[in-house]
């Protein structure tokens, strides 16, 4: 693409849900043309195209791949169709964002990034935490040897997003054979921060729960135990479906010290005897307004209603298309870290995302393949 730094970059939204509520607002404020949303109920995917200003609307996927001038496809569908509108998208040339989780296979994944890096197109990847002020802070501290050598890591958070009996979700999101529930939805995200800032994993034991009755049979509570290849052990828990207050806690310890997020999101960090000391973030993280959706695209579901609710993704979200647009553009992007991630990193993430589902499946602990590393 030729286009000068200032050209809008013209993108297919696939999918009404997380798509419309939070990739189209940031698409829309970083200089993209959101030509069309695509979903599979033309009544609702028209009404929230409208609410967002999208001038197309329909089911026909392949038909909004087609429009004039489309350069690029956001990905925001549920995770058992990633695979299938990936390719049929670098298929078309197109370059594409994928949301999390990558895909829900590893022979998927393989498939994705090999076909993305032969069409020679952008690819990328929806982890957008990537950009939250601690993580990134906090990352970058860890990846210049805050701690010295890290042996210890500690990722825990608990919700009761979903803890009520009554508490809905979408469709595709309470049933285990759709790829639904918290376990696939959050852990490529703690895997990404986790490889990113530590290291790769070796190995991983897993389970799941459910911390309260619901009518739907994914589960929205899980625990993981992980060693690193160099050593490191640590554990992620993590739940929405727990009553009683919110609780967040990563804090990682080293050889020579221990670092870790603050309840108001401060990164400290302690060395020897000399107490603790704060590290601050990169002014530009905090950039930009936080952005709410129209209400015509808000779901009905408790969890949709959470989400909509939120607007702590929304500055990590511009910050992903942003890096998206000036990968497509060829323009440049902030130095070091956070870097843009790619479908190599989907891959990596899921080869663990797939240890991870196998251990919780069997009881068993399970060795990450390291093939790809």
């Amino acid at each position: 693409m030729t286009a000068g730094a200032d050209s809008p970059v013209a993108v297919v939204v696939a999918g009404t849900g997380w798509g419309a509520l939070t990739h189209v607002p940031a698409l829309q404020r970083t200089g993209f043309e959101v030509k069309a949303l695509t979903g599979t109920d033309l009544a609702r995917t028209a009404a929230r195209a409208q609410a967002s200003g999208i001038p197309h609307a329909t089911t026909d996927y392949a038909e909004a791949l087609a429009l004039p001038g489309v350069d690029a496809v956001v990905i925001a569908t549920p995770p058992s169709t990633h695979a299938e509108l990936a390719l049929a998208a670098i298929g078309s040339r197109k370059h594409v964002l994928c949301e999390k989780p990558f895909a829900t296979s590893v022979d998927d994944a393989i498939r994705m990034r090999r076909a993305a890096e032969d069409a020679g197109i952008v690819h990328m990847v929806g982890y957008e935490m990537r950009w939250v002020p601690h993580q990134a802070t906090m990352a970058r501290a860890l990846r210049d040897g805050a701690v010295g050598r890290p042996t210890f890591a500690t990722h825990l958070k608990l919700n009761g997003v979903l803890a009520a009996p009554g508490a809905s979700v979408p469709e595709w999101f309470g049933r285990r054979e759709a790829f639904g529930g918290w376990m696939n939805a959050e852990i490529q995200h703690v895997v990404d921060e986790v490889r990113t800032s530590l290291g790769e994993f070796a190995r991983v034991t897993a389970a799941e729960t459910s911390a309260t009755d619901h009518d739907w049979d994914a589960a929205e509570s899980f625990a993981v135990h992980f060693e690193l290849t160099n050593g490191l052990i640590g554990v992620i828990q993590s739940s929405i479906g727990t009553l009683g207050p919110p609780v967040s806690l990563v804090r990682v310890s080293g050889t020579e010290g221990t670092i870790w997020v603050t309840a108001d999101n401060e990164v400290m960090r302690a060395a020897g005897s000399s107490g603790s000391e704060r590290v601050p973030p990169p002014a530009w993280l905090s950039e930009g307004e936080e952005l709410r959706a129209p209400a015509g695209v808000h779901g009905t579901s408790t969890l949709s209603r959470a989400l909509a609710a939120a607007t702590r993704f929304s500055r990590p979200t511009q910050h992903l298309a942003r890096a998206f647009r000036e990968r497509i553009l060829g323009t440049g992007h902030e130095p070091g870290w956070p870097q843009p991630p790619t479908f190599a990193d989907g891959l990596l993430n899921t080869i663990v995302h797939d240890a991870v589902l196998t251990s919780a499946a069997t009881g068993k602990t399970c060795e990450v393949d390291q093939r790809w590393a």
